[in-house]
């Protein structure tokens, strides 16, 4: 009876390595809705697709990565998004946004951005070509809540009527829900934005979290990932010198038992999901990931 349990066990195990990297086959048929968070180095970008049609686009990473991000949209078979998504004015998440607005083969319906407009000149190119594409721009804000196809979602910072915010502090945290599946993008946010956004007492439980600041040693704190639960923690990161992803904040994410998937090992991360399940599919496969483990970290 032992021998039939380890074996049981040992095929159980196999199918899930399996489920875990298996790719699903490309469809825009509903078979699968599907979260791209795409390999744009120092940066964020993600692409949503609802698996009826409905594309969002959340951030572009820098400029110079406006190349590889459309090259990805395209071989995604993307002609048109339906949402775009500035999380905040930062240029490592408009930048690349620009050469997609740009680009005639792709078109783009709608704008959301935070409401707290940038001063840079990266950030008055991403205007402009808002502008020349036609694109209808609009401000999302806490407590707003959209529909956008059949995918649901909560704005969960920031505020209405703040002064002169720090950018960060003002990125877009998103509560998105595709199906069964829950997400929560935080764009650059630090532990004061997640200490205001448990306040708010507004649901942040979410299966999968897109880590704040790729990862910044400011951001991530305990309190606040142990409200979130996530099952994975995606860091969209890239060289950098910042020391991002922190030591300290890989370990937080250890201590609360979530999955680290971080772009610059794993490549695009993708999520596949049939509305009550997903499986993820990386770009890469390394064959060596560090570990950081501190069994000393408590709350």
């Amino acid at each position: 009876m032992r021998k039939v349990t380890v074996v049981l066990t040992s095929l159980l195990l196999c199918f899930s390595v399996f489920l875990l990297f298996v790719t699903p086959p490309r469809t825009r048929a509903g078979a699968f809705e599907e979260a791209d968070f795409i390999n744009v180095g120092q940066g964020d970008a993600i692409l949503l697709q609802d698996g009826n049609g409905f594309d969002v686009l959340i951030d572009g990473g820098k400029p110079s990565a406006g190349p590889s991000l459309l090259a990805f949209l395209r071989q995604r078979g993307v002609s048109d998004i339906d949402v775009m998504v500035a999380s905040h004015a930062d240029s490592d998440h408009i930048g690349g946004l620009i050469d997609v607005l740009k680009a005639d083969d792709i078109q783009v319906h709608q704008v959301a951005f935070n409401g707290y407009p940038g001063a840079t000149v990266t950030w008055q190119n991403f205007i402009s070509a808002i502008q020349v594409k036609g694109a209808q721009l609009i401000e999302i804000q806490f407590p707003q809540e959209f529909n956008w196809g059949l995918i649901r979602v909560n704005v969960l910072n920031p505020a209405n009527g703040l002064l002169s915010p720090d950018t960060n502090q003002a990125s877009l945290v998103l509560k998105v829900r595709l199906e069964q599946i829950n997400f929560l993008f935080t764009g650059d946010i630090d532990q004061t934005i997640e200490a205001t956004v448990i306040a708010r007492k507004t649901p942040i439980a979410a299966d999968i979290l897109k880590v704040a600041h790729h990862g910044s040693e400011y951001s991530s704190s305990i309190n606040f990932l142990t409200a979130v639960k996530p099952n994975q923690a995606i860091i969209s990161v890239g060289p950098n010198s910042y020391g991002q992803p922190s030591a300290n904040s890989l370990e937080r994410l250890q201590f609360i038992g979530a999955k680290i998937w971080r772009t610059d090992f794993w490549g695009t991360v993708s999520i596949f999901s049939s509305g009550l399940n997903y499986i993820i599919s990386t770009e890469f496969k390394p064959m060596f990931l560090p570990l950081v483990i501190n069994p000393q970290l408590s709350p």
